[in-house]
C-alpha cells in the first residue's frame, strides 16, 4: 500500500475568472532526531497564496496573516518552547515562497494543506489554468533514498461555466510529461460543468543523480528528486467573446466584489463551435488566424543569440543567417536589441534602437562579426537581466524576446522558471538551432513565455521558420487600456480597491479584466462600461453593456475579493509602495504579500529534548557544472549558506556599445554573405531567357525602413524576364499618376512583387511580411497594386 508521504492531492474549483486549489501534502520525519524543515516552491504571479491549514494527531489549526518580523518572532518563540511552529513568506523576488516547519518530532506526521486564489488567464481564445508545476517530495539525504519512491499526483478539477463547453483539452508541456498519466473527463448533462481526473506516477520523478554525497557529508544538504506535473487546461465556451460581470458578497466583511471579464475580438473571424466539446485540439483559433491574416503590428523586439562554443561551425552561421531575415523584415516603427549570450552575455545595443537604416546597417555589422566563442551556455542570467530591466516598460509596444540556440544549457530549470514567472512582461520566441538542439528545452520555453517554438536544422529551412515565428510575434497589440463607467460612476470611484489590467496584451493572449469591492451588498444593474485603448490599426473605441442577464452570482465568500486584492499587492503601484496600506490589506483579507508572513503554532503534547536538525529542502540555487541532460534536472549550490533562502545576483557584466557604421547597408549585407560562404543561394532562372535572379540579393536590396525598391542589379534583370512590354505599361501607368519624386520607387516595388507573385508562389509565404511592407509603401504613396495589375 502506498504511503500517504508519496502521495500529491490536488482539488481545483474553476470558472471563467478564477480557480481556487487546495493542495494536500503529508509528511512524516522518520528519523530519530527533532528537524526543521525548511522548503522552497516556485509561484507564479497569477498565483496568490491564502491560507494554510495544518494537522497533527487531532489538532488542527489555520495560519494567520501577520506583519513578517513579527511573524518571524513569533516563530521563533514556538520553536523555543518545544512546540511545531510554522512559518510561510514570499521570497524578494515575490516568485517563490518559504515554508518553515520547525519542532517536527520523531515519528511525527504532519497533513499540509495549501490554499491558493489564481486568476484565469487566455490563450487561443480560450480560458487557460495552470496548476502548479513543480513539488518538492519532502526527501532528504539522510533518509537514504538511491531510488526514486512511488511518488504520484491525484488531481481533480471541477469546471463550472455560465455557457456550454465547447473546446477542453489537456495540453501538455512536452511529450515526456504524458507518460505514466492518465487524463479523463465527465461532463454535466448541459455541457456547462466538466470534472477532469489526472493522475501523475513517478516518471517525473528526477533524481540529482550528480550530487556527490560523499564529498560533502550530512549537513542538511539536499537529496531531493523534484516532481513535475507539466499540465494545463485549455476551455472555451460559447460565451467567451461576450462581456460578463461576476459577482460574490462576503458577508463576514459585508463588501460585494465585481469582476469584469471580457476577451476582445475585434476583427477576428467568428469563433468555431462545434456540437460537442472539442477535445482533440481539432480547431485551433491561433492557427486559422496565423493563416489567413498578416500581421505587422510594430514591436519591441529582443534577440538572445546564443554564442557559446557548442554553436561553432554550422549553428553560428544559420544564426547568421536567420538575424538578417529577422531584421530584415520587422515592421516599420518598431525598436530592437540584440544580445549575445554564453557563460556571460553582452549587450551589443546598450537599450532597443528605433528601426532606423542607421541602426540596422548597424547591426549588420554586428552579425558580420558573430562568433561561438563566449563559453558555456547559461540563459538563465540573460533572460533575468531582461524581465528585471523596468526601463523596457518605457517603450509602449508588444515586447518580444527571440531566443536562438541550440539549447545545450547547465540550467534547464532556472529557465523555465524565469520564463514561466515573467511571461506576462515579454512573449518568448525560441529557435532551435543545428541538429543537436535540446528539443524539450526550446518547446517548453515556447510554450511557457506564450510565443512559439520552431527549429532550424539547415539552410532552407530558415526563411520559413522566420518568417512564420516572426508573422506570430506580430498580433495587434492593445495598451493604454482605459475604463469610463457611464452610469454607477460614483459608487464605482468610491470603491474600497480597484484593478485594472498591468499591461498592454496582444489579441488571443490575454482577456480585459476590470475588477473592484464596494461597500455592503451592492447590486449593479445593466453596467455601461467605455473602453478606449491603442491598437496600431484599429483604435479600440466604444461602450460594453454588462447585461443583468449575463451577471455571474457567486455563492457568497471571500474568493472573489482575495483574488482582487491579491491582484492588487503585485500590480498596484499605491499598495507597493506605501507599506502601511499593503499590511492593512494583506491583513484584512488574508492573503500572502512580500512584508507579510502566514503563521500558526500547534502543541506539541510530547516532551522529549533532543537536538534540532535542520533540514533545507531549496530548490532553487545552482552552480556553473557541467551536469546530466535529463528532463529538468538540476543541481543545489553549495556556494550558499545551508539556510539561505535568497537568489543570488545574477554577476556583473560589461556593457558594449558599437558605433553605428557608414556606408550602404545593402552592400554590406552582399558583402557579409560572401565572406562568410554560409548561404546557399537561391537562384530562378526564366524559361524565356538567360537571365537569373539571386532571391536573397533581390530581398534584401529593399529599402527595409521604406519598404520601396529601387533600380539595382536584380531589379533590372526583372524587365526582360517579366517582359518589356508589361514593365512599359507599369511605367506608363505610374507616370500618369503624377507621382513625382517617388515613381522610380514605386514602379520598381510593383515590379519586385509582381515577380514575387508569379514566378515563386511556392516560396510566397516566406516573403509575405516583406511585401506586406512593399503593399504598405505603395498605399501610403496613393497606389494600390492589384488595381495597377488589374489595368495592366
Amino acid at each position: 500500500m502506498q504511503s500517504l508521504d508519496d502521495i500529491i492531492y490536488i482539488t481545483s474549483k474553476v470558472n471563467e475568472i478564477f480557480a481556487t486549489t487546495e493542495i494536500t501534502q503529508y509528511y512524516t520525519n522518520i528519523l530519530n532526531k527533532s528537524i526543521e524543515l525548511s522548503i522552497s516552491f516556485p509561484i507564479k504571479e497569477e498565483i496568490n497564496l491564502s491560507k494554510f491549514i495544518i494537522s497533527m494527531g487531532n489538532q488542527t489549526v489555520i495560519s494567520k496573516i501577520f506583519e513578517k518580523e513579527k511573524a518571524i518572532e513569533k516563530y521563533n518563540d514556538t520553536i523555543a518552547s518545544g512546540n511545531v511552529g510554522f512559518l510561510t513568506s514570499y521570497e524578494k523576488n515575490e516568485n517563490y515562497y518559504t515554508v518553515n516547519i520547525g519542532n517536527l518530532l520523531p515519528k511525527q506526521q504532519i497533513k499540509l494543506n495549501t490554499y491558493f486564489i489564481q486568476m484565469i488567464g487566455t490563450r487561443d481564445i480560450s480560458y487557460e489554468f495552470n496548476i502548479m508545476e513543480k513539488y518538492p517530495t519532502f526527501h532528504y539525504k539522510e533518509l537514504n533514498m538511491n531510488k526514486p519512491r512511488n511518488k504520484k499526483i491525484i488531481s481533480e478539477f471541477h469546471i463550472k461555466t455560465q455557457s456550454k463547453i465547447t473546446r477542453l483539452i489537456a495540453p501538455f508541456y512536452d511529450e515526456l510529461a504524458k507518460k505514466n498519466s492518465s487524463y479523463e473527463v465527465k461532463y454535466g448533462y448541459d455541457y456547462k460543468s466538466a470534472i477532469i481526473k489526472y493522475i501523475k506516477n513517478s516518471d517525473d520523478i528526477k533524481n540529482k543523480e550528480d550530487i556527490n554525497h560523499n564529498k560533502y557529508p550530512y549537513s542538511g544538504k539536499v537529496n531531493e528528486p523534484t516532481f513535475y506535473s507539466s499540465f494545463c487546461i485549455l476551455f472555451r465556451t460559447e460565451f467567451i467573446n461576450k462581456p460578463i460581470l461576476y459577482r460574490q458578497y462576503n458577508p463576514e466583511l459585508k463588501e460585494t466584489s465585481y469582476a469584469i471579464n471580457y476577451t476582445y475580438t475585434s476583427n477576428i473571424n467568428k469563433i468555431p463551435t462545434t456540437m460537442f466539446p472539442d477535445e482533440n485540439n481539432t480547431i485551433s483559433y491561433i492557427d486559422i488566424y496565423e493563416k489567413n491574416d498578416i500581421n505587422d503590428a510594430p514591436g519591441l523586439f529582443i534577440f538572445l543569440i546564443d554564442q557559446s562554443g557548442s554553436m561553432n561551425g554550422k549553428s553560428i552561421n544559420l544564426v547568421k543567417e536567420a538575424l538578417l531575415l529577422f531584421i530584415q523584415s520587422l515592421p516599420i516603427g518598431s525598436y530592437f536589441q540584440f544580445i549575445g549570450f554564453g557563460s556571460d552575455f553582452k549587450k551589443y545595443n546598450n537599450e532597443p534602437v528605433p528601426y532606423t537604416k542607421e541602426n540596422v546597417s548597424n547591426m549588420f555589422e554586428i552579425i558580420n562579426n558573430l562568433k561561438a566563442n563566449m563559453g558555456g551556455t547559461n540563459i538563465s542570467r540573460p533572460l533575468d537581466s531582461i524581465y528585471q530591466d523596468n526601463s523596457y516598460s518605457n517603450i509602449n509596444l508588444s515586447k518580444n524576446i527571440f531566443l536562438l540556440t541550440d539549447g545545450q544549457v547547465h540550467d534547464r530549470d532556472e529557465c523555465i522558471r524565469i520564463i514561466t514567472t515573467n511571461s506576462e512582461k515579454f512573449r518568448l520566441h525560441s529557435i532551435g538551432i543545428g541538429n543537436e538542439f535540446d528539443k524539450i528545452l526550446i518547446e517548453r520555453c515556447g510554450k511557457l513565455g506564450k510565443g512559439s517554438s520552431s527549429f532550424v536544422e539547415d539552410i532552407e529551412t530558415i526563411n520559413s521558420v522566420v518568417i512564420n515565428t516572426l508573422n506570430k510575434s506580430l498580433r495587434p497589440y492593445i495598451n493604454n487600456i482605459n475604463f469610463n463607467f457611464e452610469n454607477y460612476s460614483n459608487e464605482i470611484s468610491s470603491s474600497i480597491i480597484s484593478c485594472t489590467p498591468k499591461n498592454g496584451f496582444a489579441y488571443q493572449n490575454e482577456t480585459i479584466n476590470y475588477s473592484f469591492i464596494l461597500s455592503g451588498n451592492v447590486f449593479l444593474y445593466d453596467l455601461k462600461l467605455k473602453i478606449t485603448g491603442n491598437e496600431p490599426k484599429n483604435p479600440v473605441e466604444g461602450n460594453i453593456i454588462f447585461e443583468n442577464k449575463l451577471t455571474t452570482q457567486f455563492d457568497n465568500g471571500d474568493e472573489l475579493s482575495k483574488m482582487i486584492v491579491g491582484k492588487a499587492l503585485k500590480n498596484n503601484e499605491e499598495l507597493i509602495k506605501d507599506k502601511n496600506m499593503e499590511l492593512k490589506f494583506a491583513k484584512k483579507y488574508q492573503i500572502l504579500s512580500k512584508n507579510t508572513a502566514l503563521f500558526a503554532e500547534l502543541i506539541n503534547q510530547q516532551n522529549q529534548q533532543t537536538k534540532l536538525i535542520k533540514v533545507n529542502l531549496n530548490d532553487y540555487h545552482y552552480i556553473n557544472k557541467p551536469r546530466y541532460n535529463c528532463l529538468n534536472a538540476n543541481l543545489s549550490s553549495r556556494n550558499n549558506s545551508l539556510f539561505s533562502t535568497t537568489i543570488g545576483s545574477p554577476n556583473k557584466f560589461n556593457v558594449y556599445v558599437l558605433k553605428c557604421c557608414s556606408g550602404n547597408y545593402e552592400k554590406k549585407y552582399c558583402q557579409l554573405r560572401k565572406d562568410n560562404n554560409y548561404s546557399i543561394k537561391k537562384k530562378i532562372k526564366s524559361n524565356n531567357n538567360n537571365e537569373t535572379i539571386d532571391i536573397s540579393k533581390l530581398i534584401f536590396s529593399q529599402n527595409i525602413i521604406e519598404g520601396s525598391w529601387n533600380e539595382n542589379e536584380e531589379t533590372n534583370k526583372l524587365i526582360n524576364i517579366i517582359t518589356l512590354e508589361k514593365f512599359n505599361k507599369i511605367k506608363d501607368k505610374i507616370k500618369s499618376l503624377n507621382k513625382g519624386i517617388n515613381e522610380r520607387k514605386i514602379i520598381y516595388t510593383i515590379l519586385v512583387i509582381y515577380y514575387l507573385y508569379e514566378k515563386c508562389k511556392e516560396k510566397l509565404d516566406e516573403f509575405r511580411l516583406i511585401i506586406n511592407k512593399a503593399n504598405n509603401f505603395l498605399i501610403n504613396n496613393g497606389v494600390i497594386y492589384q488595381n495597377i495589375i488589374n489595368d495592366i
